[in-house]
C-alpha cells in the first residue's frame, strides 16, 4: 500500500428494517459490535405512520423518536468509519437521486429528498415530487437522515448485492 493511502479504520453498516434498525461496526481488527434500535419503517411512534403521506405532526414525532434512539450511540461508534448499506429502499432512493442503485449518497442528497417528502406532508401534490407515496418510504428516509445527521456521517455507500 502506498504511504499516502490511508486505510479506513473499519466500516459501519446500517440496516433499516420494518421493526428495527441495526447498526454494526466492523473494525479493521477485532470483533464487531452491533446495536439494535427499536425503530423501523413500520415502528415509529405507536406503529407505522397512520396517513399516506404522513402528516407533519407524525413526521415531527417520528424525528423525536429516532433522535432518542440514535443519540446514545454517538459516543459509542468509532470515528472515521465509512457508512454502508444494502437496503432496498436506500437503493431506490439512490436511483431517484442519481439514476443508479449502487454508489454514494451524501447527507445533502438525503436532506433534499426529506425536504420534498416534508413538503408533500404539508400539502404539495405527491405526483409533483416524483417520490414514492408510501409512508414506509418516508419513514426509511427519515431514519436514514436522522442517523446520518446525528451520528456524523457525511455520506454512505449503497451496495446492490444483498450479502
Amino acid at each position: 500500500m502506498p504511504a499516502d493511502t490511508v486505510k479506513p479504520a473499519g466500516r459501519t453498516r446500517l440496516a433499516i428494517g420494518e421493526r428495527e434498525t441495526r447498526i454494526v461496526t466492523v473494525p479493521a481488527q477485532g470483533a464487531s459490535t452491533e446495536w439494535v434500535l427499536p425503530i423501523g419503517t413500520q415502528a415509529l411512534g405507536c406503529g407505522p405512520f397512520r396517513h399516506e403521506p404522513p402528516s407533519p405532526l407524525e413526521i415531527e414525532h417520528a424525528i423525536e423518536q429516532v433522535e432518542e434512539a440514535v443519540m446514545p450511540l454517538l459516543r459509542q461508534l468509532p470515528r472515521d468509519t465509512p457508512l454502508e448499506t444494502r437496503d432496498a429502499a436506500t437503493r431506490q432512493l439512490r436511483r431517484l437521486v442519481h439514476g443508479g442503485g449502487e454508489g454514494h449518497l451524501s447527507i445533502d442528497d438525503v436532506e433534499r429528498v426529506f425536504n420534498q417528502l416534508a413538503a408533500v406532508s404539508q400539502g404539495r401534490p405527491v405526483a409533483s415530487s416524483g417520490l414514492p407515496p408510501q409512508a414506509a418510504f418516508t419513514a426509511h428516509v427519515l431514519i436514514l437522515r436522522e442517523a446520518m445527521h446525528h451520528l456524523g456521517f457525511a455520506s454512505l455507500t449503497v451496495f446492490t448485492d444483498p450479502a
